[in-house]
């Protein structure tokens, strides 16, 4: 056997490092920049061929080989097997790793912040884009979609893109709930929702461990040929201004 399953494969997947820490800035730069990284990504621990590869990420084979041969050298990407065919044989590649660190000081931010902005943006744009094509199951008019921001006594309390009701009766909204509609069982399963929380910093803990507890949960559904989700949890303290004396 010399597919990606045989014994061969699988001997020289347990023996290949875990982690592993990119000091060279060249190197450093693929998983620092988000739109270099979109073409490493789908090689991470992860046998690929470059024709699948374009494929997925919707451009020209020619793109995606200029970057094989940029990770070939930085020692990013290794080929795992070679499987023969008439004429030019067919490489299938891997990341050198499962996982990598970038340390701050081999990247050319000049703070945290830059550094988490250039890595980001590209998944930024690919949740937005996502979001926009769900939404359009819903309706492909945009002059039925409005933006919901709601509050009480204590603030902000959720701000949500959604649909208008076709009746148009906004004062039923505030006892049925304007997200529950997206619950509902024909409507698609997305979620996009800003809320403030008021929580203890012990309650916030616990919903910090039951976030990473429910993606772990739902990440081990591996179901073949079932759709994909992209989903990004955030939750983060925030600064408020000091409230006006009354």
């Amino acid at each position: 056997m010399t597919g990606p399953d045989s014994p061969s494969s699988q001997a020289a997947a347990a023996q290949a490092p875990v982690w592993q820490r990119l000091d060279d800035p060249a190197a450093a730069r693929v998983l620092a920049d988000a739109y270099t990284r979109q073409f490493f990504e789908p090689f991470i621990w992860r046998e690929r061929r470059v024709t699948d590869v374009a494929r997925e990420l919707g451009v020209s084979k020619t793109a995606v080989l200029y970057r094989v041969r940029q990770f070939l050298r930085l020692g990013l990407l290794e080929v795992t097997r070679t499987e023969p065919r008439a004429g030019r044989a067919i490489r299938h590649y891997r990341a050198s790793s499962q996982g990598y660190f970038v340390p701050f000081t081999a990247t050319s931010a000049d703070s945290v912040q830059t550094l988490y902005e250039a890595s980001l943006d590209n998944t930024r744009r690919s949740v937005l884009a996502a979001l926009t094509q769900a939404w359009s199951t819903l309706a492909d008019d945009p002059r039925w979609f409005g933006l919901y921001t709601f509050g009480d006594e204590h603030g902000l309390k959720s701000h949500a893109l959604l649909p208008y009701r076709p009746s148009g009766d906004l004062h039923a909204l505030g006892r049925q709930g304007f997200l529950d509609p997206l619950l509902a069982e024909g409507a698609p399963a997305i979620w996009d929702n800003t809320t403030t929380l008021r929580l203890s910093a012990q309650d916030a803990k616990t919903l910090q461990r039951e976030l990473n507890a429910l993606q772990r949960r739902f990440s081990r559904l591996k179901t073949p040929g079932e759709p994909a989700y992209l989903m990004r949890l955030t939750l983060t303290p925030v600064e408020e201004s000091p409230e006006a004396p009354a």
